[in-house]
């Protein structure tokens, strides 16, 4: 099978690779082909060129690359209904009004941007199936085998399925701001407890002290939680740009191991550091850094009984630097050890490591951000966590060249 993504934004293309390497991976995967391809290259819609000289079993439209005329896509021009393939439409929410009302009955189906993944591959899966149900049968559906009634149900449908994912945004977009407003009271009573840590309302006996530090520990996880809900409702949304600078991986580990103490001292669990620092210093955001990193010692605490060990090797390794964060608890079942990263996963039970879907998903977000990748698997004596920064910046150029760069911008000032 054959898809073609009509864009200019190489993070639809990302996207739309990554489900298809999902869907090859299945017992039953077969071969398939993504290719990207300018929209204005697919034909001339001055002309109304029609995009069937692109040929492919699924066309995904970008319609923010897509010229606009009279409030109405060029493209709808280029999209009447066709049995030979499936298109579908991607556009912003202020557009979907004006598409569905210039869109030709059952020319194909819409998402609305943000894209969400599992929604994609729902639709690369069915137009799978319809591949190769019309190769199997070696020619398009004829036309009377389909109902009068098809153009209206296809109609209702489009619209049922556009007016869902609209409802699901004002859901997600409500539930950030929620979150958001419970960060500030979060913010408020953990610097009341730092004012009584640090004895300026009176002194405090050592049982009290103890309290307190336990309350702090509770009130900053409250506070990571409530920040990764609102970044991975956000996130997708808002398009951001780290400010990545040249820093210390080795004092990002070092704090996050001192955040995680007193769980891991409640356990008695030892956490050792074996580090060999990168010969330069890596691109990075400190402080989401220590946030990936604090999470994902947090689920090896957590899964690993009282006593355990946890280990974390941190290390170049060919064009990157590497981290494993290595327990003795129970391991990951294989099924489950790329589902764990996913938002909104959970496979439920004692064993599942995934957090429904909150820590470990942030931990995706931000290191794809930073140009890297984390992933899960088993070892001999539990399960592994493992991450990879890139040694250069995401742009693609080396520190030398972006303190040069910074240097002449300085002295241009």
């Amino acid at each position: 099978m054959k898809v073609c993504v009509l864009s200019k934004n190489l993070k639809l293309f990302n996207l739309c690779r990554d489900v298809i390497r999902a869907l090859t991976r299945e017992p039953q995967g077969e071969p398939y082909e993504v290719v990207l391809v300018d929209p204005d290259q697919a034909g001339d819609t001055s002309q109304k060129t029609d995009a069937r000289r692109v040929e492919a079993d699924l066309l995904i439209w970008d319609l923010d690359d897509v010229t606009w005329t009279n409030n109405l896509p060029a493209a709808s021009a280029m999209a009447e209904p066709n049995e030979t393939y499936d298109q579908v439409f991607v556009i912003g929410r202020r557009q979907a009004g004006e598409f569905l009302r210039g869109l030709p009955l059952g020319a194909g189906n819409t998402l609305l941007k943000p894209v969400n993944r599992a929604t994609l591959q729902i639709f690369v899966e069915q137009a799978a199936a319809r591949a190769r149900s019309r190769q199997s049968a070696g020619q398009a559906a004829s036309g009377d085998q389909i109902t009068s009634d098809r153009p209206d149900l296809l109609q209702c449908l489009l619209m049922a399925n556009l007016k869902l994912q609209v409802y699901d945004q004002d859901r997600t977009n409500f539930l950030a701001r929620a979150v958001h407003d419970f960060r500030a009271p979060l913010m408020a009573a953990s610097g009341y407890c730092g004012l009584l840590v640090e004895g300026a309302l009176g002194p405090l006996n050592a049982e009290q002290l103890e309290s307190l530090h336990r309350m702090q520990h509770s009130l900053r996880k409250l506070t990571r939680m409530a920040s990764a809900m609102f970044q991975l409702s956000v996130g997708k949304q808002v398009e951001r740009k780290l400010d990545l600078k040249p820093g210390s991986i080795e004092t990002c580990i070092q704090h996050a191991a001192q955040e995680v103490g007193p769980f891991s001292a409640e356990k008695k669990i030892n956490i050792a550091l074996k580090l060999t620092p990168p010969k330069d210093p890596l691109f990075l955001d400190a402080e989401q850094m220590e946030q990936v990193l604090v999470n994902l010692l947090e689920n090896a605490c957590k899964f690993t009984p009282k006593g355990g060990q946890i280990e974390v090797r941190a290390y170049p390794n060919g064009g990157g630097y590497r981290v494993d964060i290595s327990d003795t608890g129970t391991g990951i079942a294989p099924e489950h050890l790329e589902a764990v990263f996913e938002e909104y996963t959970s496979y439920s039970g004692s064993q599942d490591r995934s957090g429904g879907g909150l820590g470990l998903a942030i931990c995706k977000m931000i290191l794809t951000e930073h140009g890297g990748r984390v992933w899960a698997e088993n070892h001999a004596a539990g399960a592994r966590l493992s991450l990879v920064l890139p040694l250069s910046h995401p742009s693609g150029r080396r520190r030398s060249e972006v303190r040069a760069d910074s240097k002449a911008k300085r002295a241009a000032s």
